[in-house]
């Protein structure tokens, strides 16, 4: 729309004003942050616009562009609308936040007594009770001698109800506000001065959090345990397809509770929506803009996050459209035909449980691991694993399964990811079998060995790797594959044996080398997906010695303390 303005303000006006209303909503709601707010005020009727905003559009855009600089944004609402950003932005977790409540009834003041009189005549009367509960403390000194009162610097509007403020700030920010309380609604400000002395402020707190968990579900956010059934188990490898389309959410009835700001994030389920630009049915395309928003909103409701956080907000619409993304690729294999009819015939609710249900099924997978035979059900155990490995394996283990790498935990976005998580758990699986049931290695052996005088000196040092390594040292130098510390006087003659140089002088394993080990996998291994987990942890492990030592010239003293990946003894 910008290019299409002209760039004198004046002119620019009389074009924006020469559409038609709902031209002008898409175009405010096309743009975001002081862009959304140049839009709004370049209206003649800026607030026919604001009051036409979704509310959570509303919140973002003022969280973006900040409370301060949105003031004008902020009068223009609704009762409604304002109601929805403190809703938001007030809680924390189920506490009213006293330093909110400050921060607010300063934009507030700052917004004009015009607004201040609305929200006096329209809010919900405990709510301000329990924000001046929060910030003020009453009392009448009924009784005591006008030079006591005289004494005492409190604030009074009527030399009746004398006022303590709570806090720093809270003076400069609540004395106006009470002067406009009393003077729109004089009884109404004396009812509140007496509630304010005699009211316990966790009963006013408990009852403000149901009424506030009240309006919120009418924006279609539910209560927790409602939340919670985005992530019940769903097996989508037994799932059966309904031909019927299911029908929309009941609450979005309206396009004010649909903001767009959730297919801004398309992109972070590239096959979800290359499937959605085909669908061309105005119902469908309705439905499943519907269903996605209150799939979203569940999912902020059920983490839980901090909702009045926009980069928490965004963080869980990513994951959303992350699950959706996996929950259509597992489905459908990748099929696009299949996956238009699913998208057709299921609710987004359904795919989101079907990504879930991918992810909780690695998990199942990886926990039936922990608790085999080789660690026995200690996570302690799980040390042995290398860091790439190990990293995996424990983002699996969280309570919200993720994909754990470098030290960040991430989403699983895609099949993928799903299939490369898969080949992790079945290669641990294979390699901790083969070291207990054909070499009897276990992590209970280890820890009864005697590592002293060895390099790494404890058994949590150790990985698989470390003891796929040194047992097939054993096997070269000895002809026995079994745990056993390499003296350091044999460590030359053995990565002689081993090692060939490159033409960067580096020591690689020697390709003979790398085809004995394989024949020898073939005559022990019969199955060949086991054996082709085996070679490629093998090759994990011989590109790890090849990091360790194959930097060391040849002929060069090794000193086992800087080097990993072999346990050697003095």
């Amino acid at each position: 729309m910008e290019k299409f303005l002209p760039e004198d303000p004046k002119e620019a006006q009389k074009v924006f004003n020469s559409l038609p209303i709902k031209s002008q909503l898409d175009t405010v709601l096309g743009a975001h942050g002081k862009k959304r707010l140049h839009y709004l005020f370049l209206s003649e009727r800026p607030e026919q616009l604001v009051q036409q905003l979704p509310e959570l559009e509303l919140f973002l855009t003022v969280k973006e562009v900040g409370e301060k600089d949105a003031l004008d944004l902020i009068s223009l609402t609704t009762p409604e609308q304002f109601q929805y950003l403190l809703d938001l932005d007030l809680w924390k977790k189920n506490d009213l936040d006293p330093k909110k409540v400050l921060h607010w009834m300063e934009i507030l003041i700052e917004c004009g007594e015009t607004k201040v009189a609305q929200f006096i005549r329209t809010s919900d009367p405990d709510l301000i009770l329990l924000i001046l509960k929060k910030l003020l403390h009453v009392t009448t000194l009924e009784g005591d001698p006008l030079e006591v009162r005289d004494r005492i610097p409190l604030f009074t509007l009527d030399q009746y109800y004398f006022i303590d403020f709570k806090g720093k700030g809270t003076r400069e920010v609540l004395q106006p506000f009470l002067g406009i309380l009393y003077h729109v609604d004089g009884s109404g400000y004396r009812r509140l001065m007496d509630s304010l002395i005699q009211e316990m402020e966790s009963e006013l707190e408990e009852t403000e959090l149901r009424l506030r968990k009240s309006r919120l579900a009418d924006y279609g956010f539910p209560d927790f345990e409602e939340a919670l059934e985005i992530y019940r188990f769903v097996n989508p490898d037994s799932l059966v397809l309904e031909e019927k389309a299911p029908p929309a959410a009941s609450w979005a009835e309206t396009e004010k509770t649909r903001p767009i700001f959730y297919l801004t994030f398309q992109s972070e389920g590239p096959f979800l929506s290359s499937i959605l630009s085909r669908i061309d049915d105005p119902l469908v395309q309705d439905r499943l803009r519907v269903e996605l928003a209150a799939l979203c909103n569940k999912a902020m409701v059920a983490e839980p996050i901090d909702l009045s956080a926009p980069n928490e907000i965004e963080r869980v619409v990513r994951k959303v459209f992350h699950y959706l993304n996996l929950g259509l690729q597992y489905l459908c294999k990748e099929d696009d035909a299949k996956a238009l009819h699913i998208l057709q015939a299921m609710s987004i609710q359904r795919l989101f449980q079907c990504g879930v249900g991918a992810i909780l099924l690695l998990k199942r997978k990886a926990e039936s691991i922990l608790n085999g035979p080789w660690f026995s059900g200690s996570r302690e155990n799980l040390i042995l694993l290398d860091t790439i490995h190990g990293e995996r394996f424990e983002g699996l283990l969280s309570r919200r399964p993720a994909l754990y790498r470098d030290g960040i935990f991430e989403d699983f976005k895609n099949i993928q990811e799903i299939r490369e998580t898969q080949h992790l758990l079945d290669l641990v699986q294979t390699v901790t079998e083969t070291l207990g049931e054909r070499f009897n290695i276990s992590p209970g052996l280890l820890k009864k060995k005697e590592l002293a005088q060895c390099y790494p000196e404890i058994w949590k040092e150790l990985t698989l790797s470390t003891l796929f390594l040194t047992s097939f040292a054993n096997q070269i130098l000895t002809g026995a594959f079994q745990f056993e510390a390499i003296h350091k006087a044999r460590l030359k003659d053995y990565l002689a044996h081993v090692f060939e140089r490159n033409a960067q002088g580096k020591g690689v394993v020697k390709r003979e080398i790398r085809t004995s080990l394989k024949n020898w996998v073939e005559s022990i291994e019969g199955d060949e997906h086991r054996r082709q987990h085996l070679l490629t942890f093998f090759d994990f492990s011989f590109d790890l010695l090849e990091q360790e030592y194959g930097k060391i010239p040849p002929g060069e003293e090794i000193d086992p303390r800087y080097v990993k990946g072999l346990l050697v003894c003095e």
